[in-house]
């Protein structure tokens, strides 16, 4: 199964980033990602066995281990790849502890022998995929900040017209 761990994201938040994303609809082409599924990623595992699940929940468990709820703050849009068909994300003014906590989980799945996309890791939030940024500029973003609470293990189902993210377990800070 196709796994990432990632933080939930606080309504205000999520709030803003869905008013950014209608923003763009209206001047950039591309896939919108869907306002449901808006997150932040600690590390992708991409395909996981079903029989290391268990480990990748302990590692989880460990390296979330004494970090409390912490507070962020959307900041500007950015985008990765080619400008005709980039990644168009928001990034974060105040990240937390959140580099700690992406720093920490992954340690502990080396630590299991769980392996991951091992590219460094940079607080954003995906907003839109195949964007068209060749034309027009990129609209002022709604600003919020709000508390993580949840550090979530989730399971993605690519086999349908929209990704689809379940979560499989939880840690509340």
């Amino acid at each position: 199964m196709r796994l990432f761990i990632a933080a939930e994201l606080p309504e205000a938040v999520l709030e803003a980033l869905a008013e950014t994303s209608g923003l763009l609809r209206g001047c950039i082409r591309g896939r919108y990602v869907s306002s449901d599924s808006f997150h932040i990623t600690l590390a992708f595992l991409g395909d996981v066995e079903g029989s290391r699940v268990d480990t990748v929940i302990d590692a989880l468990d460990r390296g979330c281990a004494g970090f409390a709820p912490f507070d962020i703050s959307l900041g500007d849009l950015g985008s990765f790849g080619k400008r005709s068909k980039a990644t168009l994300w928001q990034g974060l003014q105040g990240a937390g502890d959140l580099p700690a906590i992406a720093q920490s989980v992954r340690a502990s799945l080396n630590t299991a022998g769980i392996a991951f996309d091992g590219k460094a890791f940079r607080a954003h939030i995906t907003l839109m995929r195949a964007a068209d940024l060749r034309e027009g500029a990129l609209p002022t973003p709604a600003l919020a900040q709000g508390t993580v609470e949840r550090i979530t293990l989730f399971r993605s189902d690519l086999s349908g017209s929209r990704p689809v993210y379940d979560p499989l377990h939880v840690v509340c800070l």
